[in-house]
């Protein structure tokens, strides 16, 4: 009888009623975790059903998320039993697909936690490497939720002796948590972790960087509190921030990163000068700390990034003038870049298609088109209101419309029938939001007072030298004169 049989055989029967008692129509996973440096995982585990009674003989691992692929490929020694403690047959119908001869309970396996070749995967999967790592519950445990079932978890974890812990999870005891959500649930573990705080975050950092710890926090709180006052509300209680070096030796400002839940994951190289270094610490946390908002607290299904990503990179770009954090010529410069990467595109497709398709090669195209299609919306928001509405106004009205605990809706139909309310914003929604029009904002950029310039088969964009009173308006809105405001208050 292995370890994990005999930890469960005593008290079976009083934990099964407990459990059958409190969680009457829910799933939870009792599991133990042992790390194994350099990159090796232990699991072992028993799966209860609550009230159910479904039996459980498909077992599955996730084998891909955001890009990264053959995840099961990483599972070894994987053995079933029933409740009692019996061994339960089963048949491998391909990596990470098992099929038990009878209903198991109780679950064992290993898994290679070596980084994959990668590196954008490192912010979505469970990785070890150079004493530290992240574990996802995700990946890192089978796929046991049925009809968008919340599973819950109480786990243990076993480390070398001089290693940590850290997680936004509720603690349960020493190294061991309950987990409400196993699909949401991060966690980091190894040497040498940083924690500090705020009311609304906390921030776990390990390695050696160009700023400080305590600038990092700064800059996290300042741009939290910008989205909260563009939301009018914190997403969560508390904000879990995860900072980490890529585990191995890539380019100079090289990162990847995901909010899941209320967690947000960011590995990153460094870069090699403190501002840069800086800025680019800031572009990543005013992109996915959006996210705690927008998608994660929203009741919206389906494929929607070119929403939730797409709007998202141009809020963050907005975000960036408004903290003077960028210039209004930076700012310009990343639409015109966007807008030449669109025009390259020879297979034009929807930004409703193509996020359908982002893991398979279309992920640039969200973010470019949809950024893009951003932009136009505000500039019409703007004209059609003479300055008095932005797409602020479209953020807040999907966040208080379908923010949970609302009921699930489709995310595009959501959205698009939010757009539809402002009248200007049709045009944009039948060319380029469901249409795969090319690009044309001529009269969009004379509006605001833009020129646009092909320089070298490239097109570039710069305020115009003669503007009249209602460009200055809209651009001044834009924040164009951002810069100029900030130096005189500092005189």
């Amino acid at each position: 009888m292995s370890i994990i049989e005999k930890r469960f055989s005593v008290w079976i029967v009083l934990a099964e009623i407990l459990l059958l008692a409190f969680f009457s129509a829910a799933q939870e996973i009792d599991a133990a975790i042992k790390i194994s440096p350099p990159d090796s995982v232990s699991v072992e585990g028993r799966f209860f059903w609550g009230s159910s009674n479904r039996s459980k003989v498909n077992w599955t691992f996730l084998n891909r998320i955001a890009g990264a692929e053959n995840l099961a490929a990483r599972i070894s020694d994987f053995n079933l039993s029933d409740k009692q403690g019996r061994a339960v047959s089963f048949k491998k119908l391909a990596e990470g697909e098992y099929l038990a001869n009878e209903q198991a309970t109780i679950f064992s396996y290993r898994v290679n936690a070596k980084p994959l070749p990668n590196a954008a995967a490192t912010a979505h999967v469970s990785w070890l490497a150079d004493e530290q790592g992240i574990l996802m519950f995700g990946d890192l445990l089978p796929q046991f939720a049925a009809n968008n079932q919340i599973v819950a978890a109480r786990i243990k974890f076993e480390l070398p002796s001089d290693w940590k812990i850290i997680s936004g999870e509720k603690k349960s005891g020493e190294n061991a948590f309950y987990v409400k959500d196993i699909e949401k649930a991060i966690f980091l573990v190894g040497k040498n972790w940083r924690e500090l705080e705020t009311a609304n975050l906390n921030l776990a950092i390990s390695g050696n960087w160009q700023f400080s710890d305590a600038e990092a926090l700064r800059t996290a709180g300042e741009i939290y509190e910008e989205y909260r006052k563009l939301f009018g509300e914190s997403p969560v209680d508390k904000a879990q921030i995860f900072l980490i070096r890529l585990p191995k030796d890539v380019k100079f400002g090289r990162w990847a990163a995901e909010t899941r839940g209320a967690n947000t994951t960011i590995v990153s190289a460094d870069m090699p000068f403190k501002s840069q270094s800086a800025q680019l610490l800031h572009e990543q946390m005013r992109h996915e700390l959006f996210h705690l908002w927008m998608p994660n607290r929203l009741a919206l299904t389906g494929n929607y990034d070119w929403f939730y990503e797409g709007f998202t990179v141009y809020q963050a770009l907005r975000t960036g003038v408004a903290m003077n954090r960028i210039r209004f010529e930076d700012f310009l410069d990343t639409l015109a870049q966007a807008h030449n990467f669109d025009g390259l595109q020879s297979r034009k497709v929807s930004l409703i298609e193509s996020s359908k398709n982002r893991w398979s090669g279309e992920s640039n195209q969200v973010y470019a088109r949809g950024m893009l299609a951003a932009f136009l919306s505000d500039v019409a928001l703007l004209r059609e209101s003479r300055g008095k509405r932005s797409i602020a106004v479209i953020f807040r009205d999907v966040y208080q419309k379908h923010r949970t605990p609302n009921e699930p809706t489709d995310g595009n139909a959501a959205i698009l029938k939010i757009l539809k309310n402002y009248s200007e914003l049709n045009p944009i929604i039948e060319k380029y939001i469901a249409g795969a029009d090319e690009i044309n904002w001529k009269t969009d950029l004379e509006t605001i007072g833009i020129e646009a310039k092909e320089e070298n088969s490239f097109l570039r964009l710069a305020v115009k030298a003669k503007l009249n009173g209602r460009q200055k308006d809209l651009l001044d809105k834009l924040g164009y004169n951002n810069w100029r405001k900030a130096s005189e208050v500092r005189k």
